[in-house]
């Protein structure tokens, strides 16, 4: 009895290893490099196991091949991924060649029945859908619209400083992921739904809590993670739900009673709000659709640009001769003190080149996926042979890595903002290393409004107060390995001095 019980668990680790393993190969069998790979563990061990972010297990694998390979074929758990490492290939995925490369690995985790909130988000879209939803929601980002969130901005901004003077008397530190929340949710509430969230008070809605149980405390994100990695072909119906229930139905709730107040109020405001009301009556839009295209602002800016504010913030808190710089041209720019216009704002070489670098350090993503729509040729200088895409095949692009590179960038680890000066965003952008909001057609699309929004933030925050980093602050650019989204490690903590007027 007792043998054939050990019979049945080795027959049954026996086939578990097989299943395991049995994608293994699947690079070398097309004549590409497979760098060691572990069953379940994959090429980047560190997604299963999390001692550093697995971002760095691809840089690793991109530093010890980038100088004698164009790819190399990784697996993220079992699901085979080619390793862009070459970044003349990187620019030609994005853009030369964005036919053959249209849609987002993204898609496959995301099952939109399950999860309604983000259906018409063109992130997790494919096709002739992404395209369709991506040209509605570009019609929303127009020059005025966003000229009238600065407005607003010039509110929150004055509400933020406020509460930073109020919350940093006598020195006292700041949790600037959390500063970084109350401001972006305060914008984009009021920009989006005309509603203030009143992050700033001491009853606000709790935008930062449900923020959190998004991202950080998330696990039916890593859930799907897991599942796709260990499960790539399975049917999009079969994947869990991404989002929290509580997520869905605080979200749900709000949007509909703010679409309910607008209605009754009958304002005729240029403000995203009036226009989702008026292409609800032109494309016939259901209540559920209304929902989807205000989180996509939600989703795609509440913490992306509440942590490139923050790493701007901790990189200039580091840097006092930088931080002296900006606030140099913030000064010239407006000498009353107050923010910039929005024409300005956005046009400031130097801040421009701040935000860009922080970005560079800390990208809002370090990786990317795209999946191969249509046969392509890619052409390696590294390779005597061209490698044949198929349709289906995924390839990741190494955000962290190629924006972290010594070759591309003298000095990484520096702050340097005078990379991006004269010409050098386009220069780096064209040499496909750097990925800020990413390349080409699917670059992200709410970017100009992400853009207004950290400006404005980081304007008014240098304008009025010394950025001083708190010993707390762990030393160094590490990324919390158990946050999905890359974010400094064990938290951003800074003092804020009163500047004297």
């Amino acid at each position: 009895m007792f043998g054939s019980l050990l019979l049945g668990i080795a027959t049954l680790l026996g086939v578990l290893y097989v299943f395991l393993v049995s994608n293994f190969g699947h690079w070398r069998r097309r004549g590409v490099l497979e760098p060691r790979v572990f069953p379940l563990f994959g090429s980047f061990p560190n997604m299963v196991w999390p001692r550093q972010h697995f971002t760095m297990d691809m840089r690793d694998i991109y530093m010890r091949y980038r100088s004698t390979h164009s790819y190399v074929g990784c697996f993220l758990m079992r699901a085979p991924k080619l390793l862009i490492l070459e970044p003349r290939l990187v620019y030609e995925i994005y853009v030369s060649a964005f036919s053959h490369f249209e849609n987002n690995d993204v898609s496959k985790m995301v099952d939109l029945a399950k999860d309604r909130l983000v259906s018409l988000n063109p992130f997790v879209l494919d096709g002739d859908e992404w395209r369709h939803q991506r040209a509605v929601f570009s019609t929303l980002l127009t020059n005025g619209r966003i000229r009238t969130t600065h407005a607003i901005m010039q509110r929150v901004c004055r509400d933020l400083c406020e509460f930073i003077s109020r919350k940093s008397l006598g020195g006292k530190e700041m949790d600037c992921i959390d500063l970084g929340l109350r401001f972006t949710g305060e914008s984009l509430f009021d920009c989006v739904l005309g509603i203030q969230a009143r992050t700033f008070s001491d009853n606000p809605l709790p935008v930062v809590r449900q923020n959190q149980e998004m991202s950080a405390e998330n696990r039916g994100l890593a859930i799907a993670g897991a599942v796709c990695g260990i499960f790539p072909n399975l049917p999009r119906r079969l994947r869990p739900k991404v989002f929290p229930l509580s997520h869905d139905q605080f979200y749900s709730s709000l949007i509909s009673e703010s679409l309910q107040l607008r209605r009754a109020k009958h304002q005729e405001r240029n403000d995203f709000i009036n226009h989702l009301l008026e292409m609800q009556r032109d494309l016939n839009l259901s209540e559920e659709d209304m929902a989807s295209h205000v989180m996509t602002f939600m989703f795609d800016g509440l913490d992306t640009t509440s942590n490139s504010v923050a790493h701007c913030l901790l990189l200039l808190g580091r840097n006092p001769k930088c931080q002296r710089h900006l606030l140099d041209e913030l000064q010239k720019a407006s000498p009353s003190g107050e923010l910039p216009d929005l024409d300005v704002l956005i046009d400031l070489p130097y801040l421009s080149a701040c935000f860009n670098e922080s970005l560079r350090i800390y990208p809002a993503a370090g990786w990317a996926s795209k999946t191969c729509t249509k046969e392509y040729e890619l052409q390696g200088s590294h390779h005597s042979e061209p490698l044949k895409i198929r349709p289906g095949d995924n390839l990741m692009i190494p955000i962290y890595a190629l924006q972290n590179d010594p070759e591309h960038y003298p000095e990484p680890e520096v702050f340097r903002p005078e990379r991006f000066m004269d010409g050098g965003l386009k220069s780096f952008k064209q040499q496909g290393v750097f990925l800020g909001f990413g390349n080409g057609p699917r670059q992200c699309v709410g970017m100009r409004l992400g853009l207004a929004m950290a400006k404005a933030a980081l304007a008014a925050i240098v304008q009025h107060f010394e950025v001083v980093v708190s010993p707390r602050t762990r030393d160094g650019t590490d990324i919390d390995p158990l946050i999905f989204v890359g974010v400094h490690r064990d938290g951003i903590w800074l003092q804020f001095i009163p500047r004297k007027v």
